[in-house]
């Protein structure tokens, strides 16, 4: 459905589904990985926690899942672009309904991040590692899950 007719779409709902696309969908996910920490350290005081960066990452996956849902609200968009859309999400509903797979991707830009900068705080790299552990998870219980279904409907 995505690729024989998308071609025809405007460029700017092209680009808008391309975005979701592996690998693209990667790309800018590892770039919000490395940017989240980055930005929580200079939005953050000395004087806060360094708990409240659980609470800065949880904020900004809810900004992450609310932005697209009121973006495809707003913006118009042909019944094409809504339909793949929907045929997504109903794709994550079946096989990740938390959507762990996503986590990897973040995780893996935090763990840039912490490289990058030399910042090895304990937080910052437990948050890292729950990412990295728990998107691989996710990827394992998603191709496992997908892959049963492909064998169930064969």
């Amino acid at each position: 459905m995505e690729t024989a007719s998308s071609a025809q779409l405007p460029a700017y709902e092209r680009i808008t589904l391309l975005l979701e696309q592996y690998p693209w969908s990667a790309f800018y996910r590892i770039g919000l990985g490395c940017v989240l920490p980055l930005l929580y350290c200079r939005i953050s005081s000395k004087e806060d926690s360094e708990w409240f960066l659980i609470l800065w990452f949880l904020s900004c996956l809810f900004a992450i899942r609310l932005f697209p849902a009121v973006f495809r609200k707003v913006f118009p968009f042909s019944k094409e672009v809504k339909g793949i859309w929907a045929e997504r999400r109903e794709i994550a509903k079946r096989y990740d309904s938390y959507q762990w797979r996503k986590l990897i991707w973040f995780g893996i830009g935090m763990a840039c991040y912490v490289v990058l900068s030399g910042t090895w705080n304990v937080v910052v790299v437990a948050l890292t590692a729950f990412c990295v552990v728990g998107g691989g998870i996710g990827v394992f219980v998603w191709r496992k899950r997908s892959a049963a279904e492909k064998v169930a409907i064969a």
